[in-house]
């Protein structure tokens, strides 16, 4: 029945009704909790580039958005949650994209999708690979994936080097592990004048064109041309120290900045994820191939050298098992070799109490326990064997100055 208006039970459900709008409007608005995007701005040169994370891209490992003028590069990182088979490699790809978006287009064609990657796509997403890894850790085989997208482009502020920030900070911000922190500058020579991180206008002038990566205290990557620059203009350049000084500087202002947002918000490493082979694997290897392996590196032809190789890894996998220390039906070991280890004593090795004794007069007879020597993979073998190959074969070239060919370098004067 409804209440005529005016009367008390009127009032009573008009109130009622306000109380629930009210209940509901600060049930509405109550904060949530959602991280805040997180800002800082870096001086590079004699601009800033701001960078922010926690806006786009929260549920990658790590993201991160660059800005340098109206030009804004995304980039984040994912990795698959269960490691990959173990390798001499690590599984990173990279996948850098200037879209028709960023400068506010559309495809000309029939098709309107984005297209393959261009060929200066593909150069860009080598020189991001190439300094970050170096910085991965051994022993991580989760696959990660870099993906880079140019969000805007305001045709003054080149996307390549911050393409190559972005991705360094991205990766300091997840959980990949890594040693150290990347980032790029480009450096043009103008007048004379050495300028950090050019526009497009100031290139067209410029005689020198590098792309520069690193960390804080190292160069890792030095990409880039000159446009009729002398030899001896460039060789005072970085005799002088110029050229290092400007990029150190610029690359120090970065990481520096890049470590404190780190700190903040970024996730912890997945350190335990990190499988190395033994350290008494190495041992073996080297005691069984070491004097033949010298031997075999100094075959100049490539593909007997191979075939040498491959032949001696063979032979040093079936030692290592006829001695039982390669298991190839598990990682550490087979059900058998378990049960082994886990083996309940025998009858006649049991505790014995003579007698009757006073309480804390027990004689205990030791017991024995089988042990078996550590267990091997497989694949953890082959990946010794190639470490411990480069390992020989860079102290023949540091030692003796020799290549893999077994020709002497262009600086070796020696003969």
């Amino acid at each position: 029945m409804l209440a005529n208006p005016g009367t008390k039970e009127s009032e009573k459900g008009c109130f009622t009704a306000v109380n629930a709008f009210e209940e509901t409007s600060v049930t509405h608005d109550a904060p949530q909790s959602l991280p805040q995007p997180i800002s800082v701005k870096i001086p590079v040169g004699d601009r800033h580039i701001l960078v922010e994370t926690g806006h786009i891209g929260r549920q990658a490992s790590g993201s991160v958005t660059v800005t340098d003028g109206e030009t804004i590069v995304y980039t984040s990182v994912c990795l698959d949650d269960v490691p990959s088979e173990p390798s001499d490699f690590y599984p990173l790809s990279v996948n850098y994209q200037e879209r028709f978006s960023a400068a506010g287009r559309t495809s000309g064609g029939f098709f309107k999708r984005e297209g393959k990657l261009k060929d200066h796509e593909v150069l860009i997403c080598r020189l991001i690979d190439r300094p970050l890894r170096p910085t991965m850790l051994k022993g991580f085989y989760h696959e990660t994936q870099i993906l880079s997208w140019v969000l805007s482009y305001d045709g003054l502020h080149s996307p390549d080097s911050l393409a190559v920030t972005a991705a360094g900070i991205a990766l300091a911000l997840s959980e990949v592990p890594n040693t150290k922190m990347i980032a790029g500058v480009r450096v043009g020579l103008v007048d004379n004048k050495f300028i950090v991180n050019p526009t497009t206008k100031e290139m067209e002038e410029s005689e020198l064109d590098l792309l520069l990566a690193g960390t804080d205290s190292a160069i890792f990557m030095i990409e880039g041309y000159c446009n009729f620059l002398t030899e001896e203009k460039l060789l005072e350049a970085v005799q002088i120290g110029q050229v290092v000084s400007l990029i150190k500087d610029a690359v120090r202002a970065i990481c520096n900045e890049v470590s404190v947002l780190v700190k903040k918000c970024g996730k912890a490493k997945m350190l335990d994820a990190i499988k190395l082979p033994p350290a008494e694997l190495y041992k073996h290897v080297e005691e069984i191939a070491g004097d033949e392996l010298v031997k075999v590196l100094q075959i100049t032809s490539k593909v007997p050298r191979r075939k040498a190789l491959a032949s001696l890894e063979e032979k040093v996998l079936t030692i290592l098992t006829e001695n039982g220390y390669v298991s190839k039906d598990e990682r550490f070991g087979t059900p058998e070799t378990v049960a082994d280890l886990l083996e309940v004593e025998d009858e006649d090795e049991e505790i014995i109490v003579d007698g009757e004794v006073d309480e804390g007069d027990v004689h205990i007879k030791p017991i024995g326990r089988k042990f078996s020597p550590l267990l091997f993979s497989e694949v953890d073998v082959k990946l010794v064997f190639k470490e411990v190959t480069s390992k020989f074969l860079r102290r023949r070239i540091v030692e003796g100055g020799k290549r893999s060919d077994g020709k002497k370098f262009r600086y070796d004067t020696s003969n």
